[in-house]
């Protein structure tokens, strides 16, 4: 980390790099990721007064609040400890950008928002995947099973648990016992197993108060995410519409040579 000093106060912060195994990195965070707001509160102290911030919170078990800005959009993130970045600050002018995006920001309560991780693969595909457990797992895996379409799974699990029955009620009863228990501890990493079985990597991290506002937010990223349920549009297909326009281009160009 770089040397702590308090002439970058008054100015955002800025990654400039990250260390491998950091918090930081965990989070997904990227080189030129903006710090603009601690709990929804414009941030301008300094290096040092984060980092006090931070450790004060990693000491009481408490997650806190951080706002960043990522080419200039602006996102939140669930952060439980110091970051482990080398930071370097926004100039007056940067700064008074940012402040302005941050003033039209819609701001949320850390009780309401839900952390996300979103995978993508090369095709622009997402997955999201919260951050939190699903009753549901563990009462009924079979329903739970069934609403996140892991249909091998869910096969699996049926049959097993009809050999067992077949055996013995009671065989049948402790299988059961022991797959809700496995399902319901184990159900956000098998989500994510799951999806990079599908080819797909991790790409970012972030906080919002449900999964429509987390696909808005990477849409605003990436105009060309697309994602399997959505109340959002499809993306605009940006290649097609170069295609397009260069068509027309070359179109226009050998009908002008024609006239000529």
């Amino acid at each position: 980390m770089s040397d702590i000093n308090d002439t970058n106060q008054g100015f955002f912060l800025k990654i400039e790099s990250i260390r491998k195994r950091s918090h930081a990195s965990s989070l997904l965070l990227k080189q030129d990721d903006i710090i603009i707001a601690l709990n929804n509160e414009i941030f301008t102290s300094g290096e040092k007064q984060l980092i006090e911030v931070l450790n004060d919170f990693q000491k009481d078990g408490k997650d806190i609040l951080l706002t960043f800005s990522r080419n200039n959009i602006l996102f939140d993130l669930l952060v439980s400890r110091s970051l482990g970045c080398k930071f370097t600050t926004l100039n007056k002018e940067e700064t008074a950008i940012q402040k302005d995006l941050f003033s039209k920001k819609e701001i949320h309560d850390i009780s309401n928002l839900q952390s996300y991780t979103i995978l993508r693969d090369l095709k622009n595909q997402y997955d999201f995947v919260e951050k939190s457990y699903s009753p549901l797992a563990g009462i009924f895996p079979p329903a739970w099973l069934a609403y996140e379409q892991k249909w091998w799974l869910l096969s699996f699990f049926c049959i097993l648990s009809i050999l067992l029955y077949s055996v013995n009620i009671w065989f049948f009863m402790l299988g059961w016992m022991f797959g809700s228990v496995y399902f319901y501890k184990a159900q956000i990493n098998l989500l994510l197993s799951f999806s990079m079985l599908t080819g797909k990597a991790f790409s970012m991290k972030l906080a919002a108060t449900n999964i429509h506002e987390a696909q808005k937010l990477v849409r605003e990223i990436n105009p060309k995410a697309k994602f399997k349920y959505s109340k959002l549009e499809k993306p605009i297909d940006i290649d097609n519409d170069e295609k397009k326009n260069n068509e027309n281009k070359n179109n226009v160009t050998e009908t002008s040579d024609a006239l000529v």
